[in-house]
């Protein structure tokens, strides 16, 4: 069983939460090392970066050989508006989160228990029966490590960036959380998955009872009512330097719908930077990534243009191997979610929106385009899916599946682009016309696991991971 690496943030964020809203006040005393260690069952070396890390933002402070002591002070009445101004604008994110955790987060976790090995889920019922953690912690620290499974860096950050944009999970008394756990059998994986799920929903259940009320009141005491609401964003690049990945994906999109032909030169470099509203800086290192994706060629004094794609990716450059990293771990999330999140979307679509997916499915096939499927099916989520976080979470997946682009065309070499997706594509088109939408769904299923195993096969063969 995998344990990510920034795992002491669970700790840091915990014992954030619980000083700013008020749960440690100036002088209380944090729980000793070995005490915090076994409530998250972490490494004490674990645990002592959390606490370094509270002590450097001031929250803490740290002697040796005595339990750390908050630091961090605060009137009384200011503990409440903390969590009121937090939380009030967030309300319509949190009820949208748990419409969309059943097609996001369930299926990712659901995937990832399907590696465990038998001594993981042995590992996991000796922590359950030792009932050493609240059910909170137990619960936040299992789906990280069933999410874990999947070796998918890019699946653990959205999960993480979801714990953090809630925050409840952290807030409450761990002694209220304590359940009598039954014994395990081991090799009874399903009776343990039921039983940490229950006691997931449970807790999960009770923070929201008690969360919406005091975001009612808290409206009320505190002049917040009909505050901005604040969506939940995925930072994907909290440690990397965003613009220019994002402006990566733009571009090749553009190039793939045919803004930029082969052999027509892109705008200058201070066009660009005015277009896309960034740094000059930030679009010379975008063109230089894309010439080291073999996507334009840069002639010196002429600008750069649009280059037949031969395949001479240059994997030396760190940020070419990123994109790669995130367009292989997005097909996997992809492919782990999207025939859910396609049938909650038909759902929410009214039949005129159905029909115009089918025409436009149909249309592609006809125009010889139906590499351009992942665009009209991204497009019709972001129309129509009913919960915010998917709309989010598929539009960022989207970029990320841009980069993909010039590996598809390493893939095919002299292939037809279209003859690749036309068959499938002509199906599912098929199958809406019949009314046959769970039939559609598992068809994306299909196509874009079929997409994650020509990578590997691709890079197995060329050894270039």
């Amino acid at each position: 069983m995998r344990l990510d690496k920034g795992l002491y943030r669970l700790v840091y964020e915990f014992y954030e939460a619980r000083i700013i809203y008020g749960f440690y006040v100036y002088g209380d005393r944090l729980p000793s090392i070995q005490k915090i260690s076994a409530i998250f069952q972490m490494a004490p070396a674990t645990v002592r970066s959390a606490l370094s890390k509270l002590e450097k933002n001031g929250y803490i402070s740290v002697e040796q050989r005595k339990a750390a002591s908050v630091i961090y002070k605060c009137e009384p009445g200011q503990f409440r508006k903390n969590a009121a101004e937090y939380f009030v604008c967030r309300r319509d994110g949190i009820i949208d989160l748990i419409k969309s955790g059943k097609v996001l987060f369930e299926p990712l976790w659901e995937e990832g228990l399907r590696r465990w090995e038998d001594k993981d889920w042995e590992i996991l019922t000796d922590s359950i029966v030792k009932n050493v953690s609240g059910t909170v912690s137990m619960s936040v620290k299992f789906y990280i490590l069933a999410i874990g499974a999947l070796n998918n860096r890019l699946a653990l950050n959205l999960y993480w960036e979801m714990i953090r944009y809630i925050q409840f999970p952290y807030l409450g008394d761990i002694d209220e959380y304590k359940t009598v756990f039954p014994e395990f059998n081991a090799c009874r994986h399903e009776e343990v998955l039921r039983f940490i799920n229950s006691e997931f929903e449970a807790s999960f259940g009770r923070a929201i009872d008690k969360l919406l009320p005091f975001i009612g009141q808290a409206e009320e005491d505190y002049g917040l009512k009909g505050a901005e609401q604040i969506p939940f964003i995925w930072n994907i690049y909290r440690q990397r330097p965003q613009m220019r990945y994002t402006l990566v994906s733009r571009l090749i999109h553009e190039i793939v719908i045919g803004k930029y032909n082969t052999g027509s030169f892109l705008p200058s470099l201070p066009q660009l930077a005015e277009k896309y509203d960034v740094s000059v800086n930030t679009v010379r290192r975008t063109l230089d990534i894309m010439e080291g994706l073999g996507i334009i060629k840069t002639c010196h004094g002429k600008g750069s243009f649009v280059c037949e794609m031969n395949g001479n990716i240059d994997f030396s450059k760190a940020e070419i191997r990123e994109g790669l990293r995130l367009y292989r771990e997005s097909l996997q999330i992809l492919t782990i979610t999207v025939d859910k999140v396609i049938l909650s979307t038909l759902k929410c679509a009214g039949t005129e929106q159905i029909e115009t997916l089918r025409k436009r499915l149909n249309e592609i096939v006809e125009k010889k385009h139906s590499y351009i499927c992942f665009e009209v099916m991204f497009d019709f989520i972001d129309k129509n899916c009913g919960m915010q976080l998917v709309r989010e979470c598929y539009e960022k997946l989207r970029e990320l599946l841009t980069w993909g682009y010039p590996f598809v065309l390493i893939r095919l070499k002299n292939g037809s682009l279209n003859l690749l997706y036309s068959e499938i594509i002509a199906k599912m088109e098929h199958m809406l016309q019949n009314g046959c939408q769970e039939g559609f769904a598992y068809e994306w299923r299909k196509l874009m696991l079929k997409e994650t195993q020509r990578l590997s096969e691709m890079f197995n063969s060329t050894k270039l991971v």
